[in-house]
């Protein structure tokens, strides 16, 4: 063995005891209000089955506008466009509900629950202003 093989370090690229759960969620509205930018950073972990992703996203109201399903995650960083249905009252308040699970039958069972409220307003990310959602946002 050289002295270079010696010295070479092993990093891992999944940890082990990582907690399965959303590390960050951050969401960015279109300048046209009727899409949303969504990115959802997981861990990265090798022993357990892929994450299901839920996001449901409800009206100033309380109805439901919208949601998307992503199932069996293997990505640690997701990155999904959310369409909103019509009509979109700008300004206004929208709630979040992010939902992560295993399993991909009825038994599917929730891992993370995490909900935030989401004003209907443009935000430019290039422009460095802040996104709605938790986690360094």
């Amino acid at each position: 063995m050289n002295q270079w093989q010696e010295t070479m370090t092993q990093i891992d690229l999944f940890e082990a005891d990582a907690p399965l759960r959303f590390e960050r969620i951050l969401i960015y509205p279109y300048p046209d209000l009727r899409r949303l930018w969504v990115r959802i950073w997981l861990p990265a972990r090798m022993e357990d089955e892929a994450p299901n992703v839920e996001l449901i996203v409800y009206n100033p109201d309380g109805s439901e506008n919208n949601s998307l399903v992503l199932l069996a995650q293997t990505d640690t960083r997701l990155d999904n466009t959310f369409h909103l249905k019509a009509p979109v009252l700008p300004d206004q308040i929208y709630r979040v509900e992010a939902l992560l699970s295993v399993g991909l039958d009825r038994k599917a069972q929730p891992v993370d629950h995490r909900s935030f409220d989401l004003t209907l307003t443009f935000r430019d990310p290039e422009a460095g202003e802040p996104g709605f959602g938790f986690g360094n946002t």
